[in-house]
């Protein structure tokens, strides 16, 4: 909560608030449409969406398939449900009948039958959850045989230009325990081929997989570090890599300085590779 909430302010509504104005345009957006250009609409189709966010993707699902379709949205935030629901109800254009559901576990654990969908789709939910081969195979067992799993994964190479220079500041300051970290940390980011890979041990043949990668430009090295993206995203895991403390605290500075002194004059462009992947049961 900031000093701006009001006393009572659900801090969950104020990330639905905040996730629609920065982190949907430039990132989470981005990867929807690479999703939506794999899933093909057909006629009485029952999709699941898992993890709706604010609805972006379910208005466009919502859109593209006929009313003679079904789409189950779920999420585990009640206050993004709520925003996806009222969004949903303002549309005007006919399309499919659409349902929420707010529900803890997921992507884990799904509360929906086996074999209830033609289509099952995650902009971002499975592949970032703590366990996305298991969450694939979750998703998996709902599907209807020739049913369609499409997921989006962020992929290794994303954020490469702060990573690069976080590690060159660990190195700098002789923290070479650290540096082994975040080359470890590298090292674990999944690639196209580990993501394809959650799609066939699950079961699913004629796995496919497209990438697509874009720039996000930051202003500043602060507004970086603050920005929702990156606060509500990465820069926990990226705090670990320090250890913490003191340390913690001067690495950052540090590396908002190195930043701020490479980049001077022009804006701090900042990588993101993205894949979408689709296999049928």
């Amino acid at each position: 909560m900031t000093a701006a909430d009001p006393p009572g302010a659900d801090p969950q509504a104020r990330l639905a608030k905040l996730y629609d104005a920065e982190i949907l345009p430039a990132y989470a957006a981005r990867f929807s449409r690479l999703l939506l250009g794999r899933v093909t609409p057909r006629a009485g189709a029952r999709i699941i969406e898992v993890g709706c966010a604010t609805g972006a993707m379910t208005r466009e699902l919502a859109r593209r398939f006929r009313a003679d379709s079904h789409l189950t949205a779920l999420d585990e935030s009640a206050a993004f449900i709520a925003e996806a629901r009222a969004k949903i109800e303002a549309e005007r254009a006919p399309h499919a009948r659409v349902a929420f559901l707010a529900q803890a576990g997921i992507p884990l654990r799904l509360p929906i039958d086996p074999g209830a969908a033609d289509h099952v789709v995650s902009n971002l939910t499975v592949a970032t959850c703590s366990d996305p081969p298991a969450a694939v195979r979750e998703a998996t067992r709902l599907l209807a045989p020739g049913g369609q799993l499409t997921i989006t994964a962020p992929l290794r190479g994303s954020w490469t230009e702060f990573l690069d220079l976080f590690r060159d500041v660990l190195a700098d300051t002789g923290k070479a325990a650290r540096v082994a970290a975040v080359d470890r940390y590298v090292r674990g980011l999944f690639d196209a081929d580990a993501v394809g890979g959650w799609l066939r041990q699950a079961g699913l043949r004629d796995v496919d997989v497209a990438v697509d990668r874009w720039e996000i430009l930051f202003r500043t090295a602060r507004e970086f570090f603050f920005a929702p993206l990156i606060v509500q995203g990465p820069l926990a895991a990226w705090k670990r890599l320090t250890g913490g403390g003191e340390d913690m605290q001067d690495v950052f500075f540090f590396t908002k300085e190195a930043i701020d002194t490479y980049f001077r004059g022009r804006p701090f462009a900042v990588t993101v590779v993205a894949a979408a992947v689709k296999g049928t049961k």
